[in-house]
């Protein structure tokens, strides 16, 4: 890595910690100079504002959930336990976005915070379509169900809890509420199977966290 990445790459990870605990709003080019001992001209040769690092920083947090989802759903897991591999995934990446930072985003970048919600809106419908077969194969997931008005509930509830209004003023973090959402959503979509499976690995999952 160049002396020039080097210096970026401080940059993006200095803001991104800083921005998750404070929110971006109220932070200017002269704070992160400041704070990181360098000059704005420095900043500005490798982000154009203090938007574009928002932007970079929320790429990345795509772009490593993207890979984390390809990874679980290209494994030899069961339907069951790639479900809860991929909404631990979600739940733990949306958890740094919010509430601080993405009410920043939502107020202030109204674009990027859409395209946020289309992006989890898309993985989540892909994931589960591709899943709700698999499971129905397994005989861990009713066959019987409506596979299309319970992804709609499931993208609604999530929705619902994502939005930062909503979490300034619970006391549950938005990857906690997501994993009870899953808990209470999945344990009605599985087989009996399915339930004794997912009960198995919740139990085996938490006793090697």
């Amino acid at each position: 890595m160049s002396e020039e990445e080097v210096t970026k790459e401080k940059i993006f990870t200095a803001c991104q910690e800083r921005f998750i605990r404070e929110g971006f709003a109220s932070v200017s080019v002269d704070d992160i100079a400041a704070g990181l001992a360098m000059s704005k001209k420095t900043f500005y040769r490798h982000f154009s504002g203090k938007e574009d690092l928002v932007q970079q920083i929320v790429e990345r947090f795509m772009g490593t959930i993207r890979a984390h989802i390809d990874h679980t759903l290209a494994s030899e897991m069961s339907a069951v336990e790639k479900l809860h591999t991929v909404f631990t995934t979600i739940a733990t990446n949306a958890s740094r976005l919010a509430p601080v930072f993405g009410r920043d985003i939502q107020r202030r970048l109204p674009q990027l915070w859409e395209r946020i919600e289309e992006f989890r809106r898309q993985r989540i419908s892909e994931v589960f379509t591709r899943l709700n077969r698999q499971g129905v194969e397994e005989g861990s997931m009713r066959a019987d169900m409506n596979g299309r008005v319970f992804l709609l509930c499931i993208l609604a509830a999530i929705d619902r809890i994502m939005q930062p209004e909503v979490l300034v003023h619970e006391s549950v973090s938005v990857g906690g509420a997501i994993q009870e959402i899953m808990g209470i959503f999945f344990r009605g979509a599985l087989t009996s199977q399915g339930r004794e499976q997912f009960e198995q690995f919740l139990h085996s999952h938490h006793h090697t966290a």
